[in-house]
This record gives C-alpha cells, structure tokens and sequence, in this order.
C-alpha cells in the first residue's frame, strides 16, 4: 500500500482533519499547510524523511508501519493492530500513577422501560392475591375466579421479574458499563467505536477545559473536552458521574502544579 493512502486512512482513524493534522505537524516543523496534507495524500508528492518521523509521531504509529509496503491497512484487523499498538516513544511519557477511569452509564431508557413492566406484574400479583382473599373472605365467586386467573398469569413471569428486579437494582448502585478511557498525571486516552476501533492520546497540556453539557444529570451525562487549537470540542457522551470526572480534571492539574505530591484525590 502507497504511503499517501496511508497517511489518508490513519489520520481519519485518529480523527484528525487536515488543519488539524496540519497543526500538529506544524509543532515539529516549521508548519504543514491543508494543502501540504491533501497534495501528500493525493500522491502529488511525497513528505520528506523527517516529515515521515514527524507524521509517525503524531499518528501513534511506528516509522515501519508508513513505510513497509506490504501492510495493507484496508485490512479492518490490521488497522486495528496499528492503532492499538502504542509507539515506543509514547508509552515512556504517559504517568498512570494518578487516574480515573472514564466509563459509559450502564443503563439506558429501555432498562427504565422494562423495570416499570416488571413493578407492573408485581403490583398485578398483589392485587390478585387481595381479590382472591377478599372473594374467599365475602364469598364472591366471580372476584375469587378473576383474581385467581389474573394471579395464575402474573405467577408464570413473577420469577423472571423478581430477577430482573434484583438486576436493575445491582446496575443502579454500580453504573459503570464499559470503560471508554481515562485521565491520568499526563494523558486524556480515549476509546472510540466507530468506523474503526481506535485509541486517542491527548496530553493534558492540550486540554482547554473539561466541563459537562447543559442538559447533564447527577449520575450520567455527557462530558465536554475542548483542546487547544481545535475549533469543536471533543464530547464523550453518556459518561457515568461525568461531574466526578471534572472535579477529577480540577483537581489534577492542582497536583501537577504543586510541589507536594503526596496528595490524595
């Protein structure tokens, strides 16, 4: 596979634009232009050798990846192995002594939806028991029959609701589904799930703000990420107590910006 193609395929799968990719190019460099990119992607012509390094370096990849023809990154598992696989140079700054892990809310509106059916079939056993006993205790045949048939029904599902019931309850002192990444001493690292499983380092140096949106509850709700020279923000949704995670940013940097580190957060 060309290099151009490469280049093209890797920075969508980082999620970059061409400014964008531009702009971090530029740090190392005397500045890379959206043209630049698009002429290197297009095959115009190709980067020069420091450029290559410069390019692995911000696409988290290693200088062979770019070069080695044979790999082929149309391929969804090769891709896969190149985005996961963190070059060697990165691995030595990031500082996980301090972090937390940032993880998707575990319940959804149809978990609500199911917990009201299963209160609803035992709120109907209930009232079936108390027809059947009231019919028993008035001798009223037709109020024992009705609630001995609707209370046979309910008892058929009753089980699967109690158990369901007890799961709900579990999900909702413990909402953490699964992780989508974490904030540490150095990095924001970021999974996504979209046209290719990928992984984004973010230093905490590029971090503008942490913040979360407007319409945010107490226990989930989305988290908002702007970045230093990136005009949209990052926005993590569903986050699982996303204000926990901004306390958590606040109080990071504190630490990073003091000369005492035994602190505990």
């Amino acid at each position: 596979m060309k290099l151009s193609e490469k280049i093209r395929i890797l920075r969508k799968a980082r999620g970059l634009s061409q400014e964008e990719f531009g702009y971090s190019l530029s740090e190392a460099t005397d500045g890379v232009s959206r043209q630049t990119i698009s002429d290197w992607e297009n095959g115009k012509f190709e980067p020069k050798l420091d450029n290559i390094r410069d390019i692995a370096k911000v696409l988290g990849v290693s200088f062979d990846v770019l070069l080695d023809e044979s790999i082929d990154l149309n391929d969804a598992q090769t891709l896969q192995s190149v985005l996961h696989n963190v070059a060697s140079d990165l691995k030595k700054t990031i500082n996980t002594k301090i972090r937390y892990d940032i993880c998707q809310y575990r319940l959804e509106k149809k978990d609500y939806i199911k917990l009201s059916i299963r209160i609803a079939i035992l709120a109907i056993v209930l009232i079936s028991i108390m027809l059947v006993s009231v019919g028993l205790w008035l001798s009223i045949t037709p109020l024992y029959i009705g609630g001995a048939i609707f209370g046979g029904l309910s008892f058929i599902v009753m089980p699967t609701a109690i158990i369901g019931l007890i799961s709900f309850i579990k999900a909702y002192k413990m909402p953490y589904g699964i992780k989508v990444g974490e904030i540490n001493n150095t990095h924001l690292i970021i999974q996504t799930y979209q046209k290719a499983s990928n992984v984004i380092y973010l230093p905490i140096e590029k971090i503008k703000s942490v913040s979360v949106a407007d319409d945010t509850a107490l226990r989930h709700g989305d988290v908002i990420i702007s970045l230093l020279g990136r005009e949209q923000p990052i926005r993590l949704l569903n986050v699982a107590f996303p204000h926990r995670l901004v306390e958590f940013y606040t109080q990071l940097l504190q630490i990073n910006e003091s000369d005492d580190l035994i602190k505990i957060i």
